[in-house]
C-alpha cells in the first residue's frame, strides 16, 4: 500500500530543491521504466496500474511494486496524464575526472532548455556517444522533462557537469571545436577524432571564455531557408553524424 506520505514525496520529486535533497528522481511512461529496469541504477519503487505489470513486469521481488488506478498514478505522476508507471530512483554521481578521450566528447554551454537536453542525449545514444558534459547553467539531468524525453537513453549516457574553463583547459592535446553560426562548414572541414565539440545555447552561444579555448568554429550552412537558428539538439545530431562518418 502507498502511503500518503509516499505519495506526498513523489509528487515534491517533481520540484528540484526537493529531488536534490532526497538524491531521488522519477522515471514515467512504459518505455522509460523499462529500460530503466534492464539499468544498473538503484530503483527504490515502481507504482504502476494493474495493466502494467500484466502486460510488461510481473511483480517480483527484485523491486518493491505497488499497484494503483490510473487516476491515483495521474495525480502523483509529473505528466498531465500517465496511465501507465512510474519509478522512484536514487540519483548517482558521474566523475569527469575519469574521462579519458578515446571518442569524441560534446560538451553543452548554457543549454537550458529540459526538452533539448532529453534530445540532445537521446541523440548521443544513437550515435554510440555515451558521455556528457554540460556547464552548471544548463538544464538539470534529473528533471523529469528531461528523463522523459530522453526514451530510456538516460541509462546509457553519463551527464556531468564542470566548470568548462577549468575542464577543457585539462585537455591541451585535443582539438576543441565550438559551434558558432560564423563558423567553417562543418560539411568540408577536417574534423579530428577524438575531439571534443562544445554546443552553445540557441539565443547566446558559446560563452566568450570557452569560446577562447577553442582550437576552431564549426557552422552548419543555411541552406537557403529563413530559420533564424537550428534547434541546438538538431546541430548536435549533424555534428554527431559527421564525427562518426569520419571516424
Amino acid at each position: 500500500m502507498l502511503s500518503r506520505r509516499e505519495q506526498k514525496i513523489i509528487r515534491l520529486l517533481k520540484i528540484k530543491k526537493h529531488r536534490t535533497h532526497e538524491k531521488r528522481f522519477l522515471v514515467e511512461g512504459t518505455k522509460n521504466v523499462l529500460e530503466l529496469i534492464k539499468s544498473d541504477f538503484e530503483i527504490d519503487l515502481i507504482i504502476g496500474t494493474h495493466l502494467f505489470f500484466e502486460r510488461h513486469y510481473p511483480k517480483n521481488q527484485l523491486h518493491r511494486c505497488e499497484i494503483v488506478k490510473p487516476e491515483k498514478l495521474t495525480q502523483i505522476s509529473s505528466f498531465k496524464t500517465n496511465t501507465s508507471v512510474i519509478a522512484v530512483v536514487q540519483m548517482r554521481s558521474y566523475e569527469a575526472v575519469a574521462i579519458n578521450l578515446e571518442d569524441s566528447l560534446f560538451v553543452l554551454d548554457g543549454v537550458r532548455d529540459p526538452g533539448n537536453l532529453g534530445t540532445i542525449i537521446r541523440t548521443l545514444d544513437w550515435f554510440g556517444f555515451d558521455k556528457l558534459v554540460c556547464s552548471p547553467d544548463s538544464a538539470e539531468f534529473y528533471n523529469p522533462k528531461v528523463i522523459s524525453g530522453t526514451m530510456g537513453s538516460f541509462t546509457r549516457v553519463s551527464v556531468m557537469y564542470e566548470d568548462l574553463t577549468a575542464f577543457l583547459t585539462r585537455f591541451h592535446s585535443v582539438p576543441i571545436y565550438c559551434a558558432d553560426m560564423q563558423g567553417e562548414d562543418v560539411n568540408t572541414a577536417t574534423l579530428a577524432n577524438p575531439c571534443i565539440v562544445v554546443m552553445g545555447g540557441e539565443s547566446h552561444g558559446v560563452s566568450e571564455s570557452v569560446a577562447r579555448l577553442s582550437s576552431k568554429s564549426l557552422s552548419i550552412p543555411r541552406k537557403g531557408g529563413c530559420a533564424e537558428s537550428l534547434n541546438v539538439g538538431v546541430a548536435m545530431g549533424i555534428f554527431a553524424n559527421h564525427l562518426r562518418i569520419s571516424k
